[in-house]
């Protein structure tokens, strides 16, 4: 692995240099003076080589954000280009396991932040194949970021591929935001930018993505005001910026009562299609219906029993199970804190009026363009309930939301099919109701992923026990990992932008590579964190046996 680096962006032919002068994996990072778009000059008679790299470039920065890294994997084979805003440029050590070779005057580095041990990443194991348990989004993305840097994975489904909360006909594809700099809001952002770059790689087709963007309305005080004070960061105007209701309904292609935030490369997408597509590799072996019994590190190397008398064994496992997370076979995962949210979408078919939306609308809930010729609209939010059936009352429920969003829209689809502006059209034979999706999202307290190492829930206990009496206690003792386990989960109803960028996290972690993820947002993303929580307001996690 060989990291150059550029204070500034340079020539086009300097990189295409370059690419030529050295092997692969190649790690290209170019750190942004200022949060404006990078600028490769191209040559007066550019090579081939320039040519192909400009346009892979140019077809990656739509997403790019000012926050943190971005990571443009494969610009071409194995060349890896990093864009680091000035933020994550006087940083690099927290992304890079290995000092970068600087191709200019390095930019000043700031010492790399002092860790709590518990947030330290753990000793690494060699890998030689890693168990990934679950096939969702998360499980899917997981399984991907491990193989396409050549490890074999085997990915272990109870039931099929993208079966729950991954199951939506249609999800959306944007970040929901807050105008702060928190945590959530960084990761958002990064991952949103990986995800759409991720579609474009492995769905270059099209056919089960798209749309015009996504408008998220001022649907009332709070939402308008969080969409202005966000329509205020200039610098990320690219990825997001405030439209007039006239605005709105031009790209919406119907007429739209609110102003909003226009998100131009927001898309819808169908996840099923995406988490197969993530599973299409030929180091990914994929057992469906394949439950897991138990889970054991024993010699050197993890073992795993199913419910159909099958073993499997491997250097590394991810646990990627979503909302059976309670119910996995090892204590130290079922015994994290979660939050399961049941949660449903629901069907209409497209009426010729509706059949004009082009961008997909949300406010306190959303809809999709048609696809097929069939809108998916929702979703309901309802905790204390672990019910994945489909159900009428909570399709009524999406209805009437639907109703606030866009009340013309919604009599259009469940009225008589007539058009409001052309009561001519109509629809002669319509359709019968169409049964939507239900399952459980999995969210954390704090709504944040749990993504990264997992450390031996009843060992921190006892290491970490002077915390429950002084959460300022100063201990150095070393976390006490589980050798080569890992998780990544809880992502709720932000998977699709959170899941794929956590995933490349934890491969990262796993394989000694450079990470998307900065420290901080590592430290807040630990499942760790919610093992000395418990222990600091004195409720462990797990009793001693």
């Amino acid at each position: 692995m060989i990291c150059l680096a550029w204070n500034r962006p340079p020539a086009a032919a300097c990189l295409t240099r370059t690419v030529a002068q050295h092997g692969r994996p190649l790690y290209l990072v170019v750190c942004l003076p200022d949060r404006s778009f990078p600028a490769f000059r191209p040559s007066e008679n550019p090579s081939a080589l320039e040519k192909a790299l400009l346009q892979a470039v140019e077809a990656k920065l739509g997403c790019i954000q000012f926050n943190t890294a971005n990571a443009l994997g494969d610009i071409l084979p194995g060349v890896h280009l990093w864009l680091m805003p000035p933020e994550a440029a006087c940083r690099l050590g927290e992304h890079f396991p290995q000092p970068v070779q600087w191709q200019t005057e390095a930019v000043p580095q700031l010492p790399l932040p002092q860790l709590k041990p518990w947030f330290a990443p753990p000793k690494r194991h060699t890998p030689t194949r890693a168990i990934v348990i679950g096939a969702g989004i998360a499980g899917a993305a997981t399984a991907r970021a491990l193989a396409q840097h050549g490890l074999p994975v085997t990915v272990l489904e109870a039931a099929a591929p993208a079966g729950a909360a991954s199951g939506n006909r249609q999800g959306l594809l944007y970040a929901k935001i807050s105008p702060h700099h928190t945590g959530q809001t960084e990761l958002l952002l990064c991952g949103y930018g990986h995800t759409r770059r991720l579609l474009e790689d492995l769905l270059p087709a099209r056919a089960n993505w798209g749309g015009n963007g996504v408008l998220h309305l001022d649907h009332n005080d709070e939402e308008t005001r969080r969409n202005q004070a966000l329509a205020a960061q200039t610098h990320h105007a690219h990825l997001y910026r405030a439209v007039s209701a006239e605005t709105a309904s031009r790209l919406a292609g119907i007429p739209v009562a609110q102003s909003a935030l226009y998100w131009p490369q927001g898309v819808w997408l169908n996840p099923p299609a995406l988490v197969h597509a993530l599973l299409d590799h030929p180091l990914i072996e994929l057992y469906s219906h394949t439950a897991v019994c138990s889970t054991e590190y024993r010699n050197g190397t993890w073992q795993v029993e199913t419910s159909g008398g099958r073993a499997f064994q491997g250097s590394h496992i991810v646990f990627c199970m979503g909302a059976h997370s309670p119910l996995a076979a090892l204590p130290d995962v079922s015994a994290l804190p979660y939050r399961l949210i049941r949660g449903q979408t629901d069907l209409a078919a497209a009426t010729p009026y509706s059949a004009a939306l082009r961008c997909a609308l949300s406010a306190a809930g959303y809809i999709s363009p048609a696809w097929q010729g069939v809108h998916c609209f929702g979703a309901t939010f309802i905790q204390h309930d672990t019910g994945c059936e489909w159900r009428a009352g909570d399709a009524e429920a999406n209805r009437l939301t639907l109703r606030k969003l866009d009340s013309t829209l919604a009599e259009n689809l469940f009225s008589d099919g007539r058009n409001p502006n052309r009561p001519s059209e109509t629809r002669c034979d319509r359709p019968a109701p169409l049964q939507g999706h239900a399952a459980l999202r999995c969210d954390s307290p704090d709504h944040l992923p749990l993504a990264g190492a997992l450390g031996d829930i009843c060992a921190m206990q006892q290491a970490y026990a002077k915390l429950a009496l002084d959460k300022n206690y100063r201990i150095c003792t070393p976390c006490p990992y589980l050798p080569g386990a890992y998780i990544n989960t809880a992502h709720g109803s932000r998977g699709l932008a959170t899941a794929p960028v956590c995933a490349a996290a934890v491969a990262a972690g796993i394989l000694g590579l450079p990470n998307p993820l900065p420290q901080r947002l590592r430290s807040a993303l630990s499942p760790n964190r919610t093992v000395v929580r418990a222990l600091i307001r004195g409720r462990p996690l797990l009793e001693k046996a």
